[in-house]
């Protein structure tokens, strides 16, 4: 795009975002939540774990950990979270995750594997709504199914309104290596809009260079589509970011859902900024960044040069799952906590039960918390593998696919490059006989692209 000139670059941008405005879906996992099932066993998630470790002893895990409350509702949210001021009923919620905790290391002690956990998230929710004695105690627990000093990566959620230099500090002495901060806008105006007050400077005092020594990594999520953004207000919001000069930061789009999430109501639908608006929002955040150093990760993620994320770019290891890019450390994914999700070799996919209440029953049991699955056939794994080459490299090559599942290409996607010749005619891929690659204009129709690939949609 960048060759071309500005305005009819954005005239055109603006057209085709009108014609293929109907299809976006985000594609966290492959295939989406809305093909598994629910006939659930609790044995299933076990064998799934026996077999992981039967296959390679030392298969590289990330370990998710799940704090699913917050003090306030942000009217955007979209995460599973509970709003609660009650300190005591997150103690009670504690006691169930160590209960699955004790699960999991008792797992690993029948079949005597040492697992490899090479990174372990705390995510919410607000983890940092956690005082000391319990993050504490949460800290031992975790250090009794993983080892905490030999982790690549260490890494929690921040709420800037719940957070002090002491904290950080803290968080730092308890191994944590990587934060990252939950900005969305620094617009007053929109801040309001969405429920989530956090001044600039509260953001900007928390990042002395003494903070920022001790973490290898900072990373900052913002959001666009939010009501009351402007193009003006956007771009304060961008340039604001890159002064506070995180690692990190990952554009993410408003995802309205008010029938699931009810609180998402309290947005005024006629303040939110038009399809087109938004997408000139994003258009010009992706290329002031670039201009300002930062690599561009996949479709919507941005990293300094060095960050693992721009060198396992570089290194051809960057990978895609549910919580986003990773540098490649790891496939497995174990999550814990109501919500959770987990994948378990390249054929499982599990989730966590919702409730409260029924986690809680389950871990009491000596259940995992598990209430939905799917078990990918080859062809999922072979879609998957191509929608997650689109969302990370912008391209698929067909002999690499066709060695690696001994398939023809043209031959077992015949339909799907039938169906690719309006995405080409529009500027959006490039289709040879060896590869399709999507263009500087198709990176914004990724989800398009992958769409075709997708054979439960």
């Amino acid at each position: 795009m960048n060759n071309l000139p500005r305005d009819k670059d954005i005239n055109l941008l603006k057209h085709l975002m009108r014609k293929y405005e109907n299809i976006y879906a985000m594609y966290v996992e492959y295939p989406h939540k809305s093909a598994w099932t629910t006939d659930f066993d609790d044995n299933v998630f076990r064998i799934a774990l026996k077999n992981l470790f039967s296959n390679d002893k030392y298969a590289p895990l990330l370990l998710y950990v799940h704090i699913p409350f917050c003090s306030k509702q942000c009217f955007y949210c979209t995460c599973h979270t509970y709003i609660t001021n009650n300190y005591e009923k997150i103690k009670e919620y504690l006691n169930s995750l160590y209960c699955e905790i004790d699960l999991l290391r008792e797992v690993f002690d029948k079949y005597s594997i040492k697992p490899n956990f090479k990174e372990i998230h705390l995510g919410g929710g607000s983890p940092t709504i956690l005082l000391k004695k319990e993050f504490d105690t949460l800290i031992e627990k975790i250090q009794s199914i993983a080892d905490i000093k030999k982790l690549t990566e260490f890494a929690i959620e921040i709420d800037p309104r719940a957070s002090t230099i002491e904290m950080l500090k803290y968080y730092h002495e308890k191994g944590i290596n990587r934060i990252s901060f939950g900005v969305q806008d620094f617009d007053p105006d929109v801040q309001k809009a969405i429920n989530r007050i956090q001044p600039v400077a509260l953001v900007e005092n928390l990042l002395t260079p003494e903070i920022r020594s001790y973490f290898h990594g900072i990373n900052f999520d913002i959001m666009w589509g939010l009501p009351k953004q402007t193009s003006e207000s956007f771009r304060k919001t961008i340039d604001t970011a890159i002064k506070l000069s995180p690692d990190r930061i990952s554009l993410l789009l408003l995802h309205y859902a008010p029938e699931v999430k009810k609180h998402q109501k309290k947005m005024n639908q006629s303040e939110f900024p038009s399809i087109e608006e938004q997408t000139m929002f994003f258009h010009e955040a992706v290329e002031t960044l670039q201009k300002n150093g930062y690599i561009r990760i996949g479709l919507d993620h941005f990293a300094k040069s060095t960050d693992t994320l721009a060198k396992a770019l570089r290194n051809n290891t960057l990978r895609w799952n549910n919580l986003g890019y990773t540098s490649g450390n790891y496939y497995n994914i174990i999550g814990l906590g109501p919500w959770s999700a987990s994948t378990i070799t390249s054929e499982y996919y599990f989730q966590n039960i919702y409730s409260l209440k029924e986690y809680e029953n389950a871990v009491k049991n000596l259940k995992f918390p598990v209430y939905r699955r799917y078990k990918l056939n080859n062809d999922d794994i072979i879609r998957r593998d191509i929608i997650h080459n689109f969302r990370i490299y912008f391209s698929v090559d067909f002999s690499n696919i066709e060695k690696k599942y001994n398939i023809i290409f043209n031959k077992y996607f015949e339909k799907e490059l039938a169906m690719i010749n309006d995405l080409v005619s529009d500027g959006i891929l490039k289709l040879t006989e060896k590869n399709i690659t999507i263009t500087e204009l198709g990176k914004y129709f990724t989800m398009q692209v992958c769409h075709v690939f997708d054979n439960h949609k």
